[in-house]
């Protein structure tokens, strides 16, 4: 790891894999904290040629340090960062990638809230999703047993869910 934030190493192995391997033209990202995920899926989206990350962070200092590595990353055309709320950020378009990645609180919301845009083939990925972090291992069950997604619970050292919505299935 990085740091006691930002998502493991091979999490964020994973994170550009599954970019280069599905394609999104659109990602979206809550919680940029220092922008090391955020770089790493906009590494994919060079590496495919096309697609656009938008990622939120609602800490106006964390905002700024963020920013900062983002525009000296050579990634940044690849980038929208924005200072703002996961619950008040309005996304035009369909998600084919969302990574939610905010305060554990919210995450539960942040699926209900951007869920009819997600792609029916798309992903749904939440991470700290481990059995000891259990308020976002519920949220994902929770929202598995409501039929919204069918989700996959990855044993990654903070945990992982890879989901997809119900609709996706059939």
């Amino acid at each position: 790891m990085f740091d006691s934030m930002t998502a493991e190493v091979e999490v964020l192995e994973f994170l550009r894999t599954i970019v280069t391997t599905i394609k999104p033209e659109l990602v979206v990202e809550t919680g940029t904290f220092s922008g090391i995920s955020t770089l790493w899926i906009a590494e994919g989206l060079k590496a495919n040629g096309r697609g656009r990350i938008i990622s939120c962070e609602y800490d106006p200092k964390i905002y700024q340090n963020a920013k900062a590595r983002i525009a000296g990353s050579g990634l940044a055309d690849w980038i929208e960062l924005r200072n703002e709320s996961s619950l008040d950020m309005n996304v035009d378009g369909t998600i084919d990638l969302f990574f939610s990645d905010s305060d554990m609180p919210i995450r539960e919301q942040e699926i209900r809230r951007f869920l009819p845009q997600i792609n029916p083939y798309g992903l749904i990925l939440m991470h700290d999703a481990s059995s000891h972090l259990k308020i976002v291992r519920d949220a994902a069950l929770k929202l598995e047993r409501e039929g919204l997604i069918s989700a996959i619970l990855l044993r990654t050292p903070r945990g992982l869910v890879v989901a997809q919505k119900r609709e996706g299935r059939s």
